[in-house]
């Protein structure tokens, strides 16, 4: 969450202040370990309450929103809504359940998120796999000794997962100083270690005046596992983020691709058929380089629909970097190897999106946009999807998904007090204008 926080506010916005960054790191850890401390006697309780009550009026907004929304939106919008309430009224202190059943409901979610790394691990054999399912395995254990209420009481588990969270962070603010102190001026920020983990390849050096230019609406289209063939099996959350299967046994995985005109349209595919039968999707969801294929990058949004079909989802920007992401098009196309896993065309609009928001909050004020950005609840949203895409495989689902929380964050005319209003606002308007 810190990365991408830093990574939207942009470099060159903190870079002059990265002195400020270890202080803020040691702070957060120090606040880690008086929350930890603290836990018995629950003087900073306030804290997770006031954390909790935000989220807790993002669902409400987003319900409110709901009413106004086209028929195809209401489901997810609910979905959300409900999410963030629940997540909401978990972290606040209520004293009349002793923390039963919020500690109950982590038990449950970390026990089942710790299932899915180990299968996805196991399957997609992605880099590091082995460390993941180690991983997976702690989340597990962890998630056995909340449900037995041992070694810590029911009402302990919240404070002291947002101590680990903020020990978590500190230390993150305390490496991304030190790294900062000694990137180049106009560098990006995915230049530094800690973003190496996804394949930026060399993003060069931006000039200053052209960081911020703007050519037009920035768009993410997608095409969905199950928007891409014909009658597909009803399966909705496979469907939805991991493939669909038409009713001859066809698997698909849909598409994605990032367009701005009038000189980039990035939208890789395999030089071949991406249809296969179960057995051969199997094999080829392994990320090694065995599965590694010639690819083509599509020349044009138009010839693309003309040779296949629309986009049934499309997410548009106003606010990003064009010269950013210009400069990672002109390095990232020349490679068209193609690998379902990890170098396929949700990889590259993922990559193709964070390069283009990087400083898209530029800030005169970076240490106020942090802070607001930390309480953003479509930040913590965004940040769980992109972990979950960079540890184990982004899908045209999970890139949907985190376009329309990384347009959420950005999109917002300012950050400010006046953000809330405008968010009340908005939903409100929508409310009052339904659509079909």
């Amino acid at each position: 969450m810190v990365r991408l926080a830093i990574l939207l506010i942009g470099t060159q916005a903190v870079k002059r202040q990265w002195r400020l960054l270890p202080l803020l790191g040691g702070l957060w850890i120090a606040l880690g370990m008086l929350v930890f401390l603290d836990v018995s006697s629950g003087a900073l309780a306030i804290a997770t309450d006031v954390l909790g009550g935000l989220f807790v009026l993002e669902g409400v907004l987003v319900l409110i929103g709901v009413w106004g929304s086209s028929r195809r939106a209401k489901a997810p919008l609910f979905a959300r809504a409900v999410a963030f309430m629940l997540f909401g009224l978990m972290i606040m202190d209520v004293p009349f359940d002793h923390g039963i059943s919020d500690s109950v409901l982590f038990g449950v979610v970390f026990f089942a998120d710790g299932l899915l790394r180990i299968a996805s691990a196991w399957v997609v054999r992605f880099r590091r796999w082995p460390v993941a399912i180690l991983a997976a395995l702690v989340e597990i254990l962890l998630a056995v000794l909340i449900l037995a209420d041992w070694p810590w009481p029911h009402r302990y588990v919240i404070p002291y997962c947002m101590s680990v969270v903020l020990l978590i962070s500190g230390l993150t603010l305390v490496r991304l100083g030190f790294q900062l102190r000694n990137l180049p001026a106009g560098a990006s920020i995915t230049e530094l270690p800690m973003f190496q983990s996804r394949p930026w390849h060399s993003r060069g050096h931006l000039a200053e005046h052209e960081r911020h230019a703007e050519d037009g609406e920035l768009t993410l289209y997608v095409w969905t596992a199950a928007g891409s063939i014909e009658a597909p099996v009803p399966r909705p959350v496979v469907n939805r983020y991991i493939a669909a299967v038409d009713h001859n046994g066809v698997v698909s995985t849909g598409h994605a691709a990032v367009e701005l005109h009038p000189d980039v349209y990035i939208s890789l595919y395999p030089a071949m058929d991406i249809d296969h039968s179960p057995d051969d999707f199997t094999r080829l969801l392994r990320a090694g380089t065995e599965n590694d294929v010639p690819g083509r990058w599509n020349e044009t949004h138009e010839i693309e629909v003309a040779h296949w079909r629309r986009p049934d989802r499309r997410v548009k920007f106003r606010r990003y970097n064009a010269a950013s992401l210009r400069r990672f098009w002109h390095d990232y196309q020349r490679d068209t190897t193609y690998n379902l896993t990890s170098r396929s065309c949700s990889t590259a609009a993922s990559l193709a999106l964070e390069c283009a928001l990087e400083g898209s909050i530029g800030h005169r004020h970076p240490w106020r946009a942090f802070f607001l950005l930390l309480l953003d609840p479509y930040l913590w949203l965004a940040a769980m999807l992109r972990h979950r895409g960079v540890t184990m495989a982004w899908t045209p689902g999970l890139v949907l998904d985190y376009g329309r929380a990384l347009r959420r964050v950005v999109e917002r005319e300012h950050l400010g007090r006046s953000g809330l209003r405008l968010r009340w606002q908005g939903a409100l308007r929508q409310r009052a204008t339904p659509t079909a």
